[in-house]
Formats: C-alpha cells, structure tokens, sequence
C-alpha cells in the first residue's frame, strides 16, 4: 500500500461548512466502521488529488494518519462537481487487513486483435468492471486481458481472464462477455416505397400526364 495521506476529524457539518472546507483547500469525507458510528473528516486536496492521479481505479487502498494513528481505508466512492469535475465529498471504509473484500476492478483490454488487424472486425469492450474478492493487499490497479489472438468472431469471457486464484476469486458468471471481435456494421440503403422517386433520379411522366399537358 504505497498511497498514504494525513487527515482531519471535523466536527462541523452541513453544505456551508463543506464550501469553506473547499476553499481552504480540504475535501469534506466520512470514515465508514463495520459495527461502529461513521467519522467526518477533512482531506487535504493536493495530496488526495495526487493519489487519485497514480491511479487507474477509484477503489484504492490508502493508509491515513489520523490523529497519532494509522488505519487502512479503501476510497470507495468519490462524489464529482458535475459541471467542473471537482472531488466534491469523499467516502472510506475502515477495513481489516486480514479479511477478503469485495469490490470492483476496471478491465482493461491489451493489444491488438488479430480480427481487427488483419480481417477487418471492430473490437468490442463488452464489460468495463469485475466484481472480486480478496485480500485489501491484493485489490489490482485493474486487471489486463490481452486480446492480440482474438480473431473474427472469437468472444472473450470471464473464465478467459488469468488471475491468480490464490489471491484473486471473480464473483460473476464464467460465461458472462468480456470482449468480441465482429464485423463491422454497414449502413442498410434507404429503399425507395413504389410510386416514390428516388433522389438523383428524374422523374418518369407517365402516358397519360403527358397527352393531358399537350391538350
């Protein structure tokens, strides 16, 4: 666990306390404790936001000081400012080391598939996140699945992804898409309903029409 970060308890609560929080550079959050009351802290922003950089996922693991003591936390949902995209409000999760966690890792997909390069399919990113359990030491950045042999047609599930079974169980079903190689969509040709002229075509005067015209 190489993310670490001092913090804050506060007392002060409300939506007024927290705009100040921020403007003095501090990021209101809330410590959860199984079996315990909830704690309100306050985060320095620089730092957290410098974690959050080295990072691929929003799930990490961080040791924080809290007045004279250390505890290990899992950052388990950051509130965003929808119009700037500012870390608004933090949640943690106290954890015990030596108990298995739930949670989910982003899946990122590597290299490049054989049906793409060679026979003209489109890569399909079917699912962005696995669910798994483990260790709060063995919680991965993001699991990597390489896709270089995949070729037209080919899907990749979740019993393809290697992971380390001693440290990592997948909670989700073996079968379930990950990612697929497939033809590429064509646009269908607008059919033209009958009696209808197609455009760019001249149209027709019938028989008729045209002995009517020359009366």
């Amino acid at each position: 666990m190489d993310a670490k970060i001092t913090v804050k308890s506060r007392e002060t609560q409300g939506s007024a306390n927290a705009r100040r929080l921020r403007r003095e550079g501090w990021i209101p959050g809330v410590i959860y404790r199984d079996g315990a009351a909830a704690r309100s802290v306050s985060l320095p922003k620089h730092e957290f936001e410098q974690i959050l950089r080295h990072h691929t996922s929003e799930h990490v693991m961080i040791l924080i000081q809290i007045e004279g003591k250390e505890e290990s936390v899992l950052l388990k949902e950051i509130q965003h400012d929808p119009m700037t995209g500012g870390v608004e409000h933090v949640d943690l999760q106290e954890v015990d080391m030596n108990k298995k966690l739930h949670v989910e890792v982003p899946v990122e997909l590597v290299g490049e598939a054989e049906g793409v390069k060679n026979q003209g399919g489109v890569l399909d990113h079917l699912l962005h996140e696995i669910e798994i359990s483990c260790l709060p030491s063995n919680i991965p950045e993001s699991i990597r699945v390489d896709v270089s042999a995949m070729k037209l047609g080919d899907i990749l599930t979740i019993k393809d992804i290697p992971v380390d079974a001693s440290k990592i169980t997948i909670l989700m079903d073996a079968d379930l898409g990950v990612a697929a190689v497939s033809e590429p969509k064509v646009a269908e040709e607008p059919v033209a309903e009958e009696g209808t002229a197609v455009a760019g075509e001249p149209e027709v005067i019938s028989e008729k029409k045209a002995e009517e015209e020359t009366k």
